[in-house]
């Protein structure tokens, strides 16, 4: 990916699963704990060749796991995620860009509890991922609310940079999947870590070796004060 116009980096918004976290997805990574791995793949494959839309995916998704767990709650998906460990050089990367005064998102398809863990870890008060669903004790039910379509960043990247008052001049994007390919496609700058589509990599302003290369990719390639 090629961009004439000069960037002037204000807002880094990163992906979370593969990126910010180890694991490829945080779905996949429930279904794998709950045993539900074959309901996985076959709302997976019912999504991709259109047969339902997000939100029958995320209610399937989720149904699959309370009837693998029957009372599951939120604090037991918690615990799910209580292993999982920040990439390597994540604190690093999220306070270089934060002393060059730019602000931190994170945009994910992810499951909500781990994003919600990642953000507070991180200190980052912008995210937005889909939300999932709790009766008043606490106990999961299916479906949620699809505040961002795993396939749709590129919505939730313009909403956010509006919202803080910037244009997409003043966005990067760090992702690592298909799923990412419209949010970095909108931004300024388009970096992929850890890559797991050629597509990400073709498109991608730079492939980074990890998450402090990225970093300092999008701190000497951001022209500060630029008009």
């Amino acid at each position: 990916m090629s961009h004439e116009k000069t960037c002037d980096i204000r807002l880094v918004v990163f992906d979370v699963d593969g990126v910010l976290v180890p694991i490829r997805s945080s779905w996949g990574y429930v279904h794998e704990k709950l045993g539900t791995l074959n309901e996985s793949r076959l709302n997976y494959e019912a999504f991709m060749r259109g047969a339902i839309r997000y939100w029958e995916w995320m209610y399937l998704d989720t149904l699959a796991w309370i009837e693998a767990r029957p009372g599951i709650t939120r604090w037991d998906l918690e615990e799910l995620f209580e292993s999982i460990d920040l990439s390597p050089g994540a604190d690093e990367a999220v306070e270089m860009l934060r002393s060059n005064s730019m602000e931190i998102a994170l945009v994910s398809g992810g499951v909500e509890v781990l994003v919600e863990m990642v953000a507070q870890r991180l200190g980052v008060r912008h995210w937005i991922c889909p939300a999932l669903s709790y009766d008043p004790w606490g106990r999961l039910v299916p479906g949620g609310e699809p505040r961002l379509e795993a396939d749709r960043k590129d919505r939730a990247v313009r909403n956010l940079a509006k919202r803080l008052g910037l244009s997409m001049r003043n966005v990067a994007f760090i992702g690592d999947s298909y799923w990412d390919l419209r949010g970095m496609r909108e931004a300024c700058l388009a970096i992929a870590v850890n890559p797991s589509d050629e597509r990400v990599v073709s498109e991608a302003d730079y492939v980074a070796t990890g998450l402090l290369d990225a970093a300092n990719y999008v701190i000497t390639h951001s022209r500060k004060g630029y008009q």
